[in-house]
């Protein structure tokens, strides 16, 4: 029953850490600065995190227990510092603070990496598909230009419809470009693809609890 209690506190802690910059007035005097240490140690902070819960709660008259927030912070580590986490740390293009101890920085960093990967190829094809997007939007508008619907008969027109070939023109030049663009996006994925199955091996071999979701 204790074990469920310490993780049901660390829990919450969590859950009330991951919306704010440090701790509420109610954290700082509740005390538990071994429940605080676990939910900073497994979200990868320094234990310059401390100076800000110091800062936060200083403003309450409560002053940290560094004892039991530091043996907390090292269980918490325990956590992150795993290939599977570096490699979800990875992943979300997150930085790596240099916390893991000696023992199991080798193979957090190695997770890291495979993670790092997968996040550059999908980034890579993100902004491939963001570019046919943007030429899609582009071609709509000059489409529509290219109607002229607006323009005038006779003389009073005569600019309007110059514009509407003009569009028109341009419409089909950015179509080409549509062309090359959804060509680079093929590409891209199909990157991002192998490196996912590349990468996915790769932390099996690591971890071969891995479950890829």
């Amino acid at each position: 029953m204790l074990g469920m209690r310490v993780l049901f506190t660390v829990v919450g802690l969590g859950l009330a850490l991951s919306g704010c910059a440090s701790l509420s007035e109610e954290d700082c005097k509740v005390g538990d600065w071994q429940g605080i240490g676990v939910v900073d140690g497994r979200a990868g902070y320094t234990s310059d995190k401390l100076n800000e819960h110091t800062k936060a709660c200083g403003k309450y008259g409560v002053t940290p227990d560094v004892g039991a927030y530091m043996a907390g912070r090292t269980i918490g580590l325990q956590s992150y510092c795993t290939p599977i986490s570096g490699f979800e740390q990875g992943r979300e293009g997150k930085s790596y603070r240099g916390v893991c101890p000696i023992a199991t920085e080798e193979s957090f960093k190695v997770g890291y990496s495979l993670g790092n990967q997968l996040y550059s190829a999908n980034e890579s094809a993100s902004e491939a598909q963001e570019a046919v997007w943007e030429i899609q939007r582009r071609i709509d508008r000059l489409e529509e230009e290219a109607r002229g619907e607006d323009c005038k008969s006779g003389k009073e027109g005569k600019a309007c419809r110059k514009a509407a070939d003009s569009a028109r023109t341009d419409s089909y030049l950015a179509r080409a470009d549509l062309l090359l663009a959804q060509n680079r996006l093929f590409s891209r994925e199909r990157q991002r693809d192998r490196v996912r199955k590349e990468v996915t091996n790769k932390l099996l071999d690591l971890e071969p609890s891995y479950n890829p979701s």
